[in-house]
């Protein structure tokens, strides 16, 4: 197989997580022009968010931890990397960590920040 440039390896890691965030990034604008749906509690989503550790500013943009460009490979702990705003707007999305800043699970009932701060 012939790679782009001569050094791409379309079978890394780092591949797929940029190809899940391109995804990600064309949904998140098909919803802002209204053309995909929004979770009706994302403003509530947003609060969890403010109040995180994980919680950055860059350039004006709210992110889950740094931005994914500035670290491709993460724990989920240390957040996925995506606008808090477009995340919380998707209504498959759940918080990366729990109440206590570890990883979420979704085995039986979800325990991400999110799920939690709902019941």
């Amino acid at each position: 197989m012939r790679r782009c440039f001569g050094c791409t390896d379309f079978s890394s890691e780092g591949f797929a997580v940029l190809s899940r965030a391109a995804a990600k990034s064309a949904s998140a604008r098909l919803r802002n022009m209204g053309v995909l749906r929004v979770s009706n509690d994302w403003r509530r989503r947003l609060n969890v968010c403010g109040g995180c550790p994980l919680h950055s500013v860059v350039n004006g943009v709210a992110h889950c931890g740094k931005p994914l460009l500035t670290q491709i490979r993460r724990r989920p702990e240390q957040g996925c990397g995506c606008p808090v705003e477009a995340k919380a707007r998707r209504p498959g999305e759940h918080c990366p960590v729990t109440a206590s800043h570890a990883p979420s699970s979704s085995d039986g009932a979800c325990d991400c920040k999110w799920c939690t701060a709902q019941r």
